[in-house]
């Protein structure tokens, strides 16, 4: 595979925004029959979905979280006039708009940059709300952070009238965040600086000031060595902190002539955790020319689930907590799963009570794109209680998901409304 840093590397790397940004949540129904587990629950909103659109702008949904009191808080972006921003709303436990909320329910976030895409939300204790994206300032794309009061006001008290911009010298974007217990705030993403795309990780004080105690300034840059051509090429996606603190990134790193997925283990002051893969690190081939994890979630006994695209079908892998392959789980610790598409990936993952996976994603079928939500048993193989054959077509694009502390599914996405897109929610039993 011949590469340059600027047609098939950067091609690669603008994939994943696609998919968190307008144009994956925007695929069409394909409705297969369902079982009761797997089903629509018809208590939230309308028969079990929920379209919120933007008053003449588009908009879609990149991520959603469950506050400790039920509601659905779902983050995006809105584009419209004045440019793309972020977009945040929050939801009843039965679907309907907060109207305590913003305004009607909606808040949107101008950074002052010309581009800025919300890419991952999360729910602090104290019930204020951390999205987490990119925005376009000057040349290059910083890190940009906001939190919201209760209300969904800006938080003042963080960093510069509730907003934080990050700038790495280079285009950079967050992927995913999340809060530690002592209110610390993680965020992961990539960056390219000087024609290197690597991990990057953040770690703020709850204040937003960039913590000092990691890494170097607050940040922390990984590679995984360099490419024939004179570059490294690592993007990480999502991360996830472990209760004795560990933080863990996944995402891609290419290596040879393809990628791979990709995890890292950082200890609590960014540094990597040598008792986890080698040096920190852990490479995993499917046998294919791109294999790339975008989402991970952690099992309460320790161990890693990461999962994505991996020759051309969903795939998942499970973890040690020392970082091997899990040989109880699929194949070698490895799953391919064929949904019904000529290309299928996996978008988010979480996890269940049971110890079930719940994944949504994207099957390309007969020349158009499809969302799916999949369920997978512990072991690795579809849950066929679970829709028909383990699997569900949404009823619009889909590119997050949250599991309810009751074991209700909501998945978070985008639709089209009168020549426009929408925020779009469904709740699945």
């Amino acid at each position: 595979m011949q590469l340059t840093r600027k047609t098939s590397l950067q091609h690669r790397f603008k994939h994943k925004s696609a998919l968190v940004g307008l144009a994956v949540v925007l695929a069409p129904a394909l409705i297969h029959g369902q079982t009761r587990t797997g089903a629509l629950d018809t208590s939230f909103g309308t028969g079990g979905t929920v379209i919120t659109d933007f008053a003449g702008a588009y908009a879609g949904a990149a991520a959603v979280a469950i506050q400790a009191d039920g509601k659905v808080v779902a983050a995006g972006t809105v584009v419209g006039d004045q440019g793309w921003h972020f977009a945040l709303v929050r939801y009843n436990t039965d679907g309907a708009l907060d109207t305590g909320f913003g305004t009607g329910g909606r808040v949107t976030t101008d950074f002052g940059g010309i581009y800025e895409v919300a890419t991952s939300v999360a729910v602090q204790p104290d019930g204020k709300i951390v999205v987490v994206g990119g925005s376009v300032i000057g040349y290059f794309n910083d890190f940009a952070l906001a939190r919201y009061n209760t209300d969904g006001t800006l938080d003042a008290g963080f960093g510069v009238g509730g907003k934080v911009l990050t700038d790495f010298g280079g285009s950079a974007t967050a992927y995913s965040i999340a809060v530690q217990p002592d209110g610390k705030i993680v965020a992961a993403g990539a960056a390219n600086i000087d024609g290197n795309y690597d991990f990057e990780v953040v770690r703020y004080n709850s204040d937003g000031r960039l913590d000092e105690s990691f890494g170097t300034g607050g940040k922390v840059s990984t590679d995984f060595g360099m490419l024939d051509q004179g570059f490294s090429w690592a993007l990480g996606y999502s991360l996830a902190i472990q209760p004795d603190g560990h933080i863990v990134v996944a995402g891609e790193a290419f290596i040879g002539d393809g990628s791979d997925f990709a995890l890292v283990r950082y200890n609590s002051d960014g540094t990597l955790d040598p008792t986890f893969g080698v040096d920190g690190k852990v490479i995993t081939d499917f046998g294919s020319r791109r294999s790339v994890a975008f989402s991970i979630a952690l099992q309460p006994d320790g161990q890693i689930v990461a999962a994505g695209f991996g020759r051309y079908d969903f795939a998942l892998a499970r973890y040690t907590a020392a970082g091997g392959l899990d040989a109880g789980f699929g194949a070698g610790g490895k799953v391919l799963a064929d949904i019904g598409g000529n290309t299928d990936w996996v978008n988010a993952i979480a996890l269940t009570d049971e110890g079930q996976i719940v994944a949504v994603g994207v099957s390309f079928i007969d020349g158009e794109f499809h969302s799916v939500l999949a369920q997978f048993d512990n072991s690795g193989t579809l849950d066929t209680s679970f829709g028909t054959g383990g699997k569900v077509m949404t009823p619009f694009g889909v590119s997050a998901l949250a599991v309810q502390p009751d074991g209700k599914i909501v998945v978070a996405g985008g639709t089209y409304v009168n020549d426009l897109t929408a925020f779009a929610l469904a709740r699945y039993n």
